[in-house]
């Protein structure tokens, strides 16, 4: 019996101790929210400022989308998932609008600070400009949410601010 009793215990043992440990399923990686419709948060915004001029558009769905983004930022275009750009077809105003959406929040400090020097650019070229359009660029406004960042030159910049925030919470 005792035999018996120590087989069995040594049995017990061995099969314990070869088990596998039950693992852990690891954990999911952290998934971003899918990027919001450039195109709808364009019309958004455009809408929220009456009285514009035809607006010239850009964005990350076309062909040269990486040379075009240079036009308001030196940012690596790699750190940018997408973006869009509508500005003044004419150039007789300051009027300007942009979205960029980067992969990672962590780059936001950087894509402000290429776009605070479109901003000096852009005073810089509507210094001889009359002296409203001079006042729109002076209070150019950048606006952060999540992954996004804005770029609004216009008028009435609270409520195309608003028609952003709206457009990508």
């Amino acid at each position: 019996m005792k035999k018996l009793l120590c087989l069995l215990l040594a049995l017990v043992l061995l099969l314990t101790g070869c088990a596998k440990p039950v693992e852990k399923p690891e954990p999911e990686p952290e998934t971003q929210a899918p990027m919001v419709s450039l195109y709808d948060l364009r019309k958004a915004m455009l809408e929220a400022q009456p009285g514009l001029p035809d607006m010239t558009s850009v964005s990350s769905i076309d062909e040269n989308a990486a040379a075009l983004f240079t036009n308001i930022s030196d940012l690596d275009y790699e750190l940018v998932e997408g973006y869009y750009l509508a500005y003044d077809t004419n150039g007789k105003t300051a009027n300007e609008f942009a979205v960029v959406c980067l992969k990672n929040e962590a780059d936001i400090p950087a894509l402000v600070s290429t776009l605070r020097a479109h901003i000096q650019h852009r005073e810089n070229i509507y210094r001889n400009y009359s002296a409203d359009q001079r006042r729109l660029v002076s209070t150019a406004e950048i606006v952060t949410e999540g992954r996004y960042v804005a770029l609004i030159i216009c008028e009435d910049r609270a409520a195309v601010k608003a028609a952003f925030l709206e457009g990508v919470r």
